[in-house]
């Protein structure tokens, strides 16, 4: 018999064109700020055309999961909340786990309404309220929300003491039940890959997590580089990924995906990474960044 074989489809920061103005009253110096950013800059960049050609890439492909690590808004407005939600709506997706991005905690207000239109996606742990979960055939989607208000001319994030303590135990229940975990969050976990002021303020408590409890691989974005490194100390890889709206300019920052395959064995977990890239004829194509590994397969303690 054929142990089971798990397909993701990872993409991230989406920042879906906007659709309409915020009005006076949500307006704040952030948004004023941000706004200036998508009119002079980030609106050239972040097209429509390019994100459709993923979308239809990873349709095409079929995957059995798909992790969206953030970032479908620009301003965080409920007006954006309700066009991802109607965007969502109409692509043909497999289960989806979505953590939400700093541009969708940009100023401090209220998120109930927005998090009930994303609620089909959020899928909240029952044990972990502030923790993600989706799981399927062995593997497990664990997301971990950094998205939190900051000062202006900042895009920083934290995990936070208690979200930090609620991912601890679950890593541990996870791992104990056999599953390959799969740990998603916006910001990027490794030191470097982006400026201070964009990164994890609470980077060392939550790199100490992961490499006390452990996970077979980590999902980001935020960077809108496609990159693939390790954490310190750790033998655990992280990955992340490009705009997924990105027009392709270069090959480092042209929208893409990753196909991230993850075959269960006796005794360990066989994950292969292929990155899909946008050219600039409109094409998608395999890029020459594919990356294969192991990592030990635990089995649930009931097996044992």
């Amino acid at each position: 018999m054929s142990l089971p074989c798990v397909r993701i489809a990872h993409f991230s920061d989406p920042h879906l064109p906007l659709a309409a103005l915020p009005t006076w009253r949500e307006l704040g110096f952030k948004r004023i700020l941000s706004l200036l950013s998508w009119g002079t800059r980030r609106r050239r960049l972040h097209r429509w055309a390019p994100l459709d050609a993923v979308m239809r890439d990873i349709a095409q492909a079929r995957p059995d999961l798909a992790a969206l690590t953030g970032d479908l808004t620009n301003l965080g407005l409920l007006a954006e909340f309700r066009q991802a939600r109607q965007w969502l709506d109409r692509q043909t997706l497999p289960p989806t786990l979505l953590v939400p991005g700093n541009h969708e905690a940009l100023v401090r207000e209220n998120s109930a309404a927005k998090q009930a239109l994303w609620a089909p996606w959020l899928h909240p742990h029952p044990r972990y309220p502030s923790l993600s979960l989706l799981e399927r055939n062995g593997v497990a989607l664990i997301g971990v929300n950094t998205a939190r208000p900051s000062l202006p001319f900042m895009a920083t994030g934290s995990v936070g003491e208690a979200q930090a303590a609620q991912l601890a135990d679950c890593l541990r229940q996870t791992r104990a039940a056999g599953l390959c975990r799969v740990v998603l969050l916006h910001h990027p976990p490794v030191a470097g890959l982006v400026s201070k002021r964009k990164g994890l303020t609470d980077l060392n408590a939550f790199q100490a997590v992961l490499c006390e409890q452990g996970a077979e691989l980590v999902l980001h974005g935020h960077s809108h580089r496609a990159t693939f490194t390790r954490l310190a100390g750790s033998g655990i890889h992280v990955l992340g990924t490009t705009s997924a709206s990105h027009t392709p300019d270069t090959l480092q920052t042209a929208a893409g995906w990753n196909h991230i395959t993850i075959t269960a064995q006796a005794d360990k977990w066989a994950i292969a990474i292929q990155r899909r890239a946008l050219t600039p004829t409109g094409t998608m194509t395999d890029c020459a960044e594919h990356h294969a590994f192991t990592a030990d397969r635990f089995l649930p303690l009931t097996a044992l």
